[in-house]
């Protein structure tokens, strides 16, 4: 099973913003998943919230489609685990 995993923040200090935003993109044996995960840098944050995806296709359109937004309200990719 393969698994990618993307870190993604935001620091704003005139706004006091210091947030993360996690993706966990993974194949199963139910097919394909992609996890959320965000909060706080610092705490836990919030519970994931996963999406399926019945090809890979779909799966890899609905990551770009998130990291595409993350990025239009300032996020910046921290690191890339393969």
């Amino acid at each position: 099973m393969s698994y990618l995993d993307i870190q993604m923040e935001c620091v704003i200090p005139a706004k006091n913003r210091k947030a993360f935003y996690r993706l966990t993109a993974m194949q199963d044996l139910f097919g394909y998943k992609l996890t959320r995960h965000w909060g706080r840098i610092g705490t836990k944050g919030q519970p994931g919230q996963s999406e399926r995806y019945a090809d890979q296709e779909g799966m890899a359109k609905g990551l770009r489609r998130i990291v595409r937004k993350r990025l239009a309200h300032g996020y910046v990719i921290a690191s890339v685990d393969l």
